[in-house]
This record gives C-alpha cells, sequence and structure tokens, in this order.
C-alpha cells in the first residue's frame, strides 16, 4: 500500500504513470474481499488497479513457493502484455532479515544469503524493490501520516509457516545480524556477478539455436570459482533452468574439463561435447519438452526456452519438436547442402524443428524448408529465450 502511494507520486513527479496490481491467491476465504477493498483505497487516490487471481493448480504441499512463482509469473505476464518494463515490489527491510534467517536454516550458500536484490533483470522485465532498506515501521507510521488504512495478511503469521514461526519470536539482535549478513553476501555477489559477466563474455559465444561453444582455455584462465559460476549458468541456459546443478556436479564437470582429451559429459539435461579444439554445451534429447501444437493464434515456449508464435494455420498435424536423427537424415537426403553441417551433430539433432505428421517442414536454424511448404517460415516466429540470463544484473542502488 505504501508502495503504491510513494510510486504514484515519484511517477506523477517526472510525467510518468503507475498501475497498481494485487495478486489474489485464493487461499482463504477473504482474500477476494481484501483485493477488492485495496482496489477502492487506490482508486480514491486516482491510482488505476487491477486484480490477478490465480487458478491454480494448488499442491498438495510447498503451497507458499508455488503460490510465489505463480504471483510472480502473473505479474510478469500483465507487464509483459501492458509493454511494462519496471515491477515494483513491497519488500521491506524486515521481510530481507527474515529472508536470510530462513535461508540460514536451509543451509543456503553465501549467493543464497545475499537475499533479494534491490535491481534485478528478469526476461521481460526489470524487477524493483525500492523499499528493500526500509523497516516496516517506517511504513505503517508514513501511511498514518497520510490517513491511509492497510491490510495485514494474515498468512505471514501462519506459525506452520517459516516466516510465520519468525515473526512469533522477533529478536532483534537476530534480525540485525542477518541484516548485516546479507550485506556482506550482497557485496560479494556483487563482484562475483561482475566477474561471471566479465568472463562469460570472453569464455562462451551464444547461438541462436541453443546451444553454446566454451573457450576452454579463456574458461580456464579465470578464478575456478567464477569458472564454476559460468559452467552453471551456461547449463542452466541450455537447459531452461532456474536453478543451478549441485555444486558437486559443476565441480566434477569443471574437472574433466581440465582433461586435454575431454570425453564428454552430461549434468542436468545438457550434453558437452568436444569437437576439434571447441566444447559444446548441448540440449540432452531425452530432457526435451513435449512438442507444441502449431494452430493459427498459437504462443507459447517449448522446451522452456524458446518462444513460439503462429500467424497462419499450418495444418493439423503441424508441430514444433525437435529435429532428431531420423530428421536430420530426411533433410540430408533432400538437400545436402554443407553449410548446415557447420552445427556440430549434438547440437543440430536438438534444434527446434516444423514437423507435419513425420515429415520435417522447417528448421529455422539450418536455413532449412521444405520445398513443399515454402511460405512457412513466414508463417511462425520462433525465439530463444532461457528463463534467466547467463550474467543477470542483480547490483546497483534504486
Amino acid at each position: 500500500m505504501c508502495l503504491a502511494l510513494l510510486a504514484a507520486r515519484w511517477a506523477a513527479r517526472h510525467d510518468g504513470d503507475v498501475v497498481a496490481v494485487t495478486v489474489d491467491h485464493g487461499l482463504r476465504p477473504d482474500s477476494a474481499t481484501e483485493a477488492r477493498q485495496v482496489r477502492d483505497w487506490l482508486r480514491a487516490q486516482d491510482i488505476p488497479h487491477q486484480i490477478l487471481r490465480w487458478q491454480g493448480p494448488y499442491p498438495a504441499s510447498g503451497i507458499q513457493a508455488a503460490a510465489r512463482q505463480a504471483r510472480y509469473r502473473l505479474l510478469t505476464d500483465y507487464c509483459r502484455d501492458q509493454a511494462i518494463l519496471h515491477l515494483l515490489v513491497g519488500h521491506h527491510r524486515d521481510d530481507q532479515a527474515e529472508t536470510v534467517l530462513i535461508r540460514q536454516e536451509g543451509s543456503s550458500g553465501r549467493d543464497g544469503l545475499a537475499a533479494m536484490a534491490p535491481i534485478s533483470e528478469r526476461k521481460d522485465v526489470r524487477l524493483l524493490r525500492p523499499l528493500l532498506e526500509m523497516p516496516r515501521d517506517r511504513l505503517s507510521v508514513t501511511l498514518t501520516a497520510v490517513e491511509q488504512s492497510w491490510i495485514d495478511d494474515p498468512s505471514n503469521d501462519n506459525r506452520e509457516m517459516a516466516r510465520g514461526r519468525l515473526r512469533a519470536r522477533p529478536n532483534d539482535m537476530l534480525l540485525a545480524d542477518a541484516l548485516t549478513t546479507a550485506r556482506v553476501c550482497a557485496d560479494e555477489r556483487v563482484l562475483a556477478e561482475q566477474a561471471t559477466a566479465d568472463l562469460a563474455a570472453r569464455a562462451l559465444r551464444f547461438h541462436p539455436g541453443g546451444f553454446v561453444t566454451i573457450d576452454r582455455r579463456v574458461l580456464m584462465s579465470g578464478a575456478p570459482d567464477i569458472g564454476k559460476r559460468v559452467l552453471a549458468r551456461a547449463v542452466m541456459a541450455i537447459a531452461g533452468r532456474r536453478y543451478a546443478p549441485r555444486s558437486e556436479r559443476i565441480h566434477r564437470l569443471w574437472l574433466a574439463l581440465t582433461d586435454a582429451d575431454f570425453p564428454g559429459h552430461t549434468l542436468a539435461g545438457c550434453r558437452l561435447v568436444r569437437q576439434e579444439k571447441r566444447v559444446y554445451v548441448c540440449r540432452e534429447a531425452a530432457g526435451i519438452g513435449p512438442p507444441v501444437n502449431l494452430v493459427a493464434g498459437t504462443t507459447g515456449v517449448w522446451d522452456k526456452r524458446f518462444s513460439v508464435s503462429v500467424t497462419k494455420n499450418l495444418g493439423s498435424e503441424a508441430r514444433l519438436d525437435a529435429l532428431t536423427a531420423s530428421g536430420w537424415q530426411q533433410i540430408v537426403a533432400r538437400d545436402p547442402n554443407p553449410r548446415m553441417r557447420a552445427i556440430p551433430y549434438a547440437a543440430r539433432t536438438v534444434l527446434p524443428a516444423l514437423w507435419q505428421g513425420d515429415s520435417v517442414m522447417a528448421v529455422p536454424h539450418l536455413g532449412y524448408v521444405n520445398a513443399q511448404n515454402p511460405l512457412v517460415s513466414a508463417d511462425f516466429t520462433l525465439k530463444w529465450q532461457p528463463p534467466l540470463a547467463v550474467a543477470p544484473a542483480r547490483f546497483g542502488k534504486v
């Protein structure tokens, strides 16, 4: 509530606009009424407001994590659809301290203990937390000063949840120590992210077909801990993962790459293969997601990595799926173009391809179009968009 009022005032001074968005998770009987109350309060302040509803499905366990993922998905989808770049969320200093304590209980690493960043670049939005240094009490006092009511979410006081247990036994010294930990770890993370971005820019080459080429010499020239971060991020990008593989698995991969005769490796849905002096990170065929049926008006994501949209009906059996070895044999039989072989075979066979029944219609990243369907390339768009950047911007001040 405080964030909405302050953001509206700031935007007005800078000739900008804001819209407030409430996500109703539907987890409590009163949530819909509360969302409408927030809408009425904000509209009284001439702040436009939207209510987004989570329709489930609701998991039997891990409901808070699922609700959090759904909340960010709904918010970012709304921003993308409305061409809004900046998404502001109201996390404050007490939230930050509690996040650190929860992650300490879960034996989180240093990156996790850095907790929430004030600025975070995501695929569709720039996420901002402008109140992260403000204590909750100061926000309450601000609302009281302008005679604005608010609603406390009772879910945060549920002692069955980690955050509720912390609030049931407040400890100012513990919270202060947690904030110190967060600041120290955040400073370390900023430096590590900057070093990761620098090394990734020099050691990795990205192909729009969804694979990465690694320059091992450059990768190994960096500090091992930074090199392992780059490796983890590359694997995450290729596999469409939001979370890094376990550190011991990345360490084993790092050791394997030090071998001049690197024999290859699989990790987290990826294959790493050596071809001459290069090492490629490709999608593992066994981990590829289900095909996407291609009908007019289709917009979606294939294999958690490629956004696809279709403007014209391509046929009742048209679908987007991996090329596969059999698909590659079809292409070679029709058009043995040697330029297509520049992409390593392991990456070639998992490229996104348009199929019509058992026949390959097009493989955009090979420049291949079946002569029987010459217009197909104009009827769809396909773009590699991993859920997270290899070197995201997590530093800076709001």
